[in-house]
């Protein structure tokens, strides 16, 4: 491939397309990132009308084609420029062209729209490695890029390569694949998050179903007759001494087991014995779940606290708090008429130990039975960090929805 410098009439340059006349290897100068980029070009080119570092162009036919330079060429355009020195190639593959577009994605970095359609170009010329080689992503993400595209389809046109990334690792979920490509950019990698810890704990308890059967305890779907021992969702959980013929059964509450052992066939658990071993399991399972994500939504708070962030609706609850001022706070408030006082950090966190249920109870009371004042606290403060920001995991989303099921039933 030779290559010799020209001045070319600006009026003889066109975008390189594809057999379908689309415009390939160019910027989308809708968006107002890419216009700002073209107009600031044109201001540093003002006083000699071209740019420091010549286009590249490939010879097709009596015009041009470009190969690298959009940009400047647009600028040049927005001058009035007629004519400029460029480097011009008698032929060059559409493969190269893409090549050389995601090899130099370095002085002003494409939109992240625009360097997933050029890798996704890429993918159409070479095997996951070699599109790995050209863009500098490992080949494990190359190859999820391709699965995202194969499954999401044209609506890969409209993402991110680290979104699709996240699609390509749900590639084989549908339900997945399904709410990553329905949500917003911004949104996708709270829901990739969710289907991760999902994953996670679907792997472990298929885990832990395999180390139970290892003990002896065989996962069953009916325990008919058979009283319950304890509930678990880690091994660790499980007591030393267990009477002969313990089985496990999962719960309603996933990733936890119930393990139950016979009755004596002369004392047969009652049904009300039996409903009342299903309330206990579930109340010591939300309990869990509860005590995991107070260690959440305190690491959370933490970091807004060290942040400086405002926490409107966080500072809202104390505000409205009728216990936010100890005794000697009070005394001084209605000795000097004052009202009220700027919501302060101590304040917040005090606010929050108070209706996160520090004790660690949960919702539930130790017979299953809802604590209305517990509901009301968790609605309100999941409620107020929610609008403040924070993103609730599927556990934390479903201790909500039983506290708000609690209230609407104590109504």
């Amino acid at each position: 491939m030779s290559a010799v410098i020209e001045t070319v009439s600006i009026e003889d340059v066109y975008p390189l397309v594809d057999e379908f006349g689309n415009d390939l290897a160019r910027r989308d100068y809708t968006l107002k990132e890419n216009q700002a980029y073209v107009q600031e070009l044109a201001r540093s080119m003002r006083s000699k009308g071209i740019p420091d570092e010549m286009v590249t162009l490939v010879r097709d036919g009596g015009i041009y084609r470009i190969k690298a330079g959009n940009s400047r060429i647009m600028a040049m355009k927005e001058l009035g420029t007629k004519t400029f020195p460029a480097i011009v190639e008698d032929e060059s593959t559409l493969q190269a062209v893409i090549e050389t577009v995601v090899r130099t994605n370095t002085k002003k970095k494409y939109e992240a729209v625009e360097e997933s359609r050029f890798v996704r170009q890429l993918a159409m010329f070479g095997t996951d490695e070699y599109v790995a080689e050209v863009s500098g992503l490992t080949v494990e993400k190359a190859a999820k890029v391709r699965r995202a595209a194969k499954v999401v389809e044209d609506a890969a046109d409209d993402m991110s390569l680290m979104r699709l990334i996240a699609i390509g690792e749900f590639a084989d979920d549908p339900e997945a694949v399904k709410a990553l490509t329905n949500c917003s950019e911004r949104e996708y990698q709270t829901v990739a998050k969710r289907f991760e810890a999902r994953r996670k704990k679907e792997s472990a308890a298929t885990d832990l179903a395999a180390e139970l059967a290892a003990r002896g305890i065989a996962v069953v779907d009916d325990a008919q007759g058979m009283a319950m021992v304890c509930n678990l969702n880690k091994i660790a959980q499980l007591p030393e001494d267990l009477p002969d013929g313990c089985v496990a059964m999962r719960h309603s509450i996933p990733g936890f087991f119930m393990i139950l052992a016979p009755a004596p066939e002369e004392e047969p658990p009652a049904p009300e014995q039996v409903e009342e071993d299903s309330a206990r399991a579930e109340a010591e399972a939300m309990a869990e779940l509860y005590a995991e994500g107070t260690g959440n939504r305190r690491a959370w708070l933490a970091e807004q606290l060290a942040a400086q962030s405002l926490l409107p609706n966080l500072s809202r609850l104390v505000a409205e708090s009728d216990n936010r001022h100890a005794p000697l706070v009070k005394t001084f408030l209605e000795a000097t008429g004052t009202k009220r006082l700027n919501v302060g950090h101590s304040e917040i966190v005090l606010l929050f130990e108070s209706m996160n249920d520090a004790p660690g109870c949960g919702i539930l009371d130790g017979t299953g039975k809802p604590r209305p004042k517990a509901c009301e606290r968790y609605i309100a403060l999941m409620d107020a960090m929610e609008a403040d920001g924070y993103e609730p995991d599927e556990d934390e989303q479903a201790i909500y929805q039983k506290a708000t099921d609690c209230m609407e039933a104590t109504k």
